[in-house]
């Protein structure tokens, strides 16, 4: 497997310079990865790639071609060792970090959710377990991660900016590459099914989270389409907090960029968990079957939480 480098460049979004651009990267190397928009900034921000040991001159050439064969025998050694060995996060430990309520209360509000779906290979779900728990995650305020029965990690990140999210989106795309092998690709090509948006509602239950700290907890997340005539309703009722009394938190984020289609993610006991049919007749005031479209709406994720990472170093 290759070493890479990664660079990433801004245009203003009013730029008319972009072919120049992106011929003058290519032209040094670098193979556009991914494209995205800063708001803030009023730029799009473009991820670049190449070869680590790229060098025109022939000496340099024989010399990385001794470099890449060592490289390659180390990674293979290492991808034998990790296949043999325990993995580092085991079933017992839930958290990377020990949190009280009165941590909990010094996070910032998120203010993007950005949630991510891995289908690792046969016989690799152990190695990639690995390799996904025991990640940092520096822009984040906490991650939430479960597989279901079809073996599918989904990840849910809370941010406290947009700029953490297009952050994270970077440093994602490098570790997608050093994971490369252990994944099945969608059928769009894509080595994830992903999505994010701007968070409308954040509803912590603080008594909850140290109430049940010590139990197994459940995650929903849902992807729900609003009938145009009913929008305002079915805001009123979803921007609240979930009346469930063993709801540890609830958040609602816009769907990408839409106006109708919201993200909904609670996270719960395992007994009491909250899946879309539940969700729909009971999770609010007043049941949301008739205001929403069941069949243009999506349970992405239903099921145990295996570990959560929470950032340090907001407490």
């Amino acid at each position: 497997m290759g070493t890479w480098d990664y660079i990433d460049t801004e245009l203003p979004f009013n730029a008319t310079d972009r072919s120049s651009h992106m011929k003058d990267m290519g032209s040094k190397g670098w193979e556009l990865v991914s494209v995205s928009s800063n708001p803030v900034s009023g730029c799009h921000i473009f991820f670049w790639k190449r070869p680590l040991l790229q060098d025109i001159n022939s000496t340099e050439d024989q010399l990385n071609s001794v470099i890449k064969k060592s490289e390659d025998l180390h990674v293979t050694l290492e991808v034998e060792k990790r296949q043999h060995d325990t993995p580092i996060a085991p079933a017992t430990s839930r958290s990377n970090q020990a949190i009280s309520e009165y941590d909990y209360k010094k996070f910032p509000e998120p203010q993007v959710v950005m949630v991510v779906k891995y289908r690792p290979k046969e016989g690799c779900f152990d190695q990639f377990r690995n390799e996904l728990y025991t990640r940092d995650y520096p822009n984040v305020i906490e991650r939430h991660m479960g597989f279901n029965e079809q073996n599918e990690f989904v990840c849910v990140s809370l941010m406290e900016s947009i700029d953490a999210a297009l952050d994270l989106e970077g440093v994602g795309t490098s570790w997608l590459d050093s994971v490369d092998h252990l994944l099945i690709k969608y059928p769009n090509g894509s080595r994830t099914e992903s999505f994010s948006g701007p968070v409308w509602g954040w509803y912590p239950q603080y008594k909850n989270l140290n109430k049940f700290s010590n139990e197994e907890k459940a995650f929903t997340v849902l992807v729900v389409k609003m009938k145009d005539s009913s929008i305002e309703q079915v805001k009123d009722l979803i921007l609240q907090p979930s009346k469930s009394a063993s709801n540890l938190f609830t958040v609602i984020a816009q769907y990408k960029d839409t106006d109708d289609t919201y993200i909904y993610i609670g996270l719960d006991t395992l007994e009491n968990k909250l899946d879309a049919n539940r969700y729909y007749s009971s999770g609010c005031s007043k049941p949301l079957t008739p205001l929403v479209v069941p069949e243009r709406s999506r349970e992405f994720f239903s099921d145990a939480q295996d570990f959560v990472w929470v950032n340090s170093k907001y407490f």
